[in-house]
């Protein structure tokens, strides 16, 4: 399947015997494809904030848990998502607030890597589902929109 030009989210998703444990040796590189993504965005208070990310990253990985990716946030950052698993497939996904080809760059590198290393995987696009449309605060809702809900007790205005 060829890739979009743009996307908003790219997923990969390893194959049904696939874990997070087989990531491990893999997982250095992809951490450092994103940080170079986000070099742009870091701030330079936090020097040692991907390294440590890393070794986190790592050590849950060897203990076959779900890590926690990169979810920094910054407004137009590049981030690594290791989402709770509704399957028992490992998967994880790169996503940017926007549609922009570098997400599809990042997940086509990093499928290719998985490939050279012979970890089994499928890649998606765009598959996050979007919540319905809200409205601009203090103006009504569009008409049909479905109202707008919040916490208990919550009025919304008329």
């Amino acid at each position: 399947m060829t890739p979009p030009v743009k996307a908003r989210s790219g997923h990969i998703i390893l194959e049904h015997r696939g874990s997070y444990r087989d990531l491990v040796r893999a997982y250095p590189d992809i951490h450092k494809r994103v940080m170079e993504a986000n070099r742009p965005f870091m701030k330079e208070t936090e020097p040692l904030l991907p390294e440590v990310l890393l070794e986190e990253n790592l050590r849950d990985l060897r203990a076959n848990r779900k890590p926690g990716g990169y979810n920094r946030p910054d407004a137009a950052g590049m981030r690594l998502v290791f989402p709770i698993p509704a399957q028992k497939k490992a998967e994880f996904f790169f996503l940017k607030p926007a549609r922009c080809q570098e997400v599809v760059q990042i997940t086509e590198r990093v499928s290719q890597m998985l490939k050279r290393r012979g970890i089994r995987h499928s890649v998606e696009y765009d598959r996050l589902p979007l919540g319905p449309p809200r409205a601009v605060p203090g103006l009504p809702m569009a008409p049909g929109a479905p109202p707008a809900t919040g916490p208990v007790g919550y009025v919304p205005h008329r």
